[in-house]
């Protein structure tokens, strides 16, 4: 069998074991992805209290992005209740500690202690291993498109702010109508 026979091969079973209505479906896909991810992240954040999204507050603080507890929270879409609940977990556990910022005394500087720097390194070596299980499934060079692909897709929806349901919805539209030069619904009657 030739190369491309065999890559045929390979692609035609990846749909195998998948249900056939929603083998298509891109919420149920990303949601499964997204599960499968979570669950296997969780073992890589073990010594993490608060887990996955700690870890993420964690290497702020390690990569000295820590300048404010809020802005951290805003850049990982943590509410602030949340956030705060997490800051304490990563305190009580030794590492990060909380300093006044000294260009604003309200504000709080999240910075990580040597053994916070330690435990996030340990973590991120074994959140790597869980992204390689994750992605077993496609080769090399599909897992960097992958990648690549997902950025964009995260990048946009970061820019039109999903959580605002509707108007991201009615953003799309208007997108799509504007790429097929219809004008709208109003435009087909």
């Amino acid at each position: 069998m030739s190369d491309a026979g065999a890559s045929a091969a390979v692609h035609g079973a990846e749909a195998e074991g998948l249900p056939e209505d929603l083998g298509h479906d891109l919420g149920w896909l990303m949601g499964q992805a997204q599960y499968g991810y979570l669950e296997a992240a969780a073992s890589a954040c073990t010594q993490v209290p608060g887990g996955l999204r700690a870890l993420q507050v964690l290497g702020a603080a390690v990569e000295g992005e820590g300048r404010n507890q809020i802005e951290v929270a805003r850049r990982f879409g943590i509410d602030r209740t949340v956030m705060v609940r997490l800051v304490d977990e990563l305190e009580r556990d030794g590492l990060v500690l909380r300093q006044p910022d000294p260009a604003d005394r309200r504000a709080r500087i999240l910075v990580a202690t040597e053994r916070g720097a330690l435990v996030h390194t340990a973590a991120q070596q074994q959140r790597l291993l869980v992204d390689q299980h994750v992605l077993a499934a496609l080769e090399p060079a599909e897992r960097e498109e992958f990648v690549r692909l997902l950025r964009r897709i995260v990048a946009r929806l970061v820019d039109v702010d999903p959580t605002h349901g509707a108007a991201a919805c009615e953003i799309a539209r208007q997108q799509i109508d504007a790429r097929e030069g219809t004008g709208g619904p109003a435009a087909t009657g």
